[in-house]
């Protein structure tokens, strides 16, 4: 197992808001549902085994597929072949029994529909626009969660940084939806919801690896005991994964993970960040955010990141260590004379500005 522990561009020119907003939202959502009264739990699963054992006790019985999981359409093919050479009961015997088992049956899918996951999650036999949002706030358990917090706040906090408020939740928002769909588009009959944020990260990841294709990416390779790393660039480790989800999805559509939403997601992500490149409007986000994070600071700031894009990174450079003596405090200088040493090639001046930045940013 390949996890990612951190990259070189894991700073913000302003606090990342939406990204905090969509961690913190998540977490309520989380601590509310750990909160639910788990009896409401055990009511659905009694009343849907109910059903079930009624159904095997009387399998020449008619059953809508999918009313419930656990009768999904082979295992009532299944359960009426092997009773095919089973003598069925009068008619008005089987008149009362079928009866019984649609009230059951009812019973367990009018339960199910109050619990929050089928209420919000996304069901491709059922779909729904508004589920197709509500969904990736909803996660089956903490672990759940802080893989996919942690996977947000590592490719969505730069993403924000470099999009800015607006663009970057919209993106969120339909990647998760996209990879939902694609889900659907390939299960159209599946009755289980689909819960995560998992769709929105893929994208997310697809997004930064486009955008940020030659950032250097720290992973730690999970397969002995004692775990290695490596670095490589995000455009070639970060496709890897994206090619082993659909190699899941494909040797285990049933398994239980939506493998073949976080390919939708991860695609969506990768086409969204080519049209905002081809377009110039990924740059003239990226601007636009340099103006808002810079705004009532020092114009000599821009000027100096003018002169980087210009190619005159030396003359610039130069400006900003100035800059950075008469403002010691500033995290903005810091983070400019970042960028000026990483287009001169000087990783350590580099470094050294991102880590005095950070401590900049923490400081009370």
């Amino acid at each position: 197992m390949i996890f990612p522990i951190s990259h070189e561009r894991m700073s913000a020119r302003r606090w990342p808001v939406v990204t905090t907003l969509l961690v913190a939202t998540c977490l309520f959502v989380q601590v509310f549902l750990s909160m639910r009264d788990s009896a409401g739990s055990r009511r659905e699963d009694d009343a849907r085994a109910h059903a079930v054992e009624y159904f095997a006790q009387h399998p020449y019985l008619d059953v809508k597929p999918g009313v419930i999981p656990e009768l999904d359409a082979e295992t009532v093919t299944m359960a009426h072949t092997a009773a095919s050479a089973v003598d069925s009961p009068d008619d008005d015997t089987r008149v009362a029994e079928q009866a019984e088992l649609d009230a059951r049956l009812a019973a367990a899918a009018h339960v199910g529909a109050s619990d929050p996951v089928h209420r919000f999650g996304y069901i491709p036999a059922h779909p729904s626009v508004l589920a197709l949002f509500t969904s990736q706030f909803i996660h089956a358990g903490w672990m759940h969660l802080a893989g996919n917090l942690w996977f947000l706040v590592f490719c969505g906090m730069t993403l924000e940084d470099r999009w800015g408020r607006v663009v970057f939740p919209l993106f969120y928002l339909a990647s998760g939806a996209v990879a939902s769909l694609t889900h659907g588009l390939v299960f159209p009959h599946d009755t289980a919801p689909l819960i995560g944020a998992s769709g929105a990260i893929a994208g997310c990841m697809g997004a930064f690896a486009v955008a940020f294709a030659r950032t250097r990416v720290r992973f730690a390779l999970l397969i002995t005991f004692r775990p290695r790393t490596f670095t490589a660039p995000a455009y070639a480790v970060l496709p890897i994964w994206a090619a082993f989800e659909a190699l899941w999805g494909w040797i285990l559509p049933s398994e239980g993970t939506a493998h073949l939403a976080h390919v939708g997601g991860f695609l969506f992500g990768i086409v969204a960040a080519l049209v905002l490149h081809w377009t110039g409007v990924d740059r003239r986000l990226d601007d636009s955010v340099d103006r808002a994070a810079t705004l009532g600071g020092d114009p000599r700031i821009d000027e100096a990141r003018l002169l980087v894009r210009s190619g005159d990174a030396t003359v610039a450079l130069a400006m900003l260590e100035g800059l950075a003596q008469e403002k010691p405090d500033s995290v903005h200088v810091q983070e400019a004379i970042a960028e000026a040493a990483r287009a001169l090639g000087d990783d350590a001046r580099e470094q050294k500005a991102r880590q005095r930045a950070l401590r900049l940013r923490a400081a009370p």
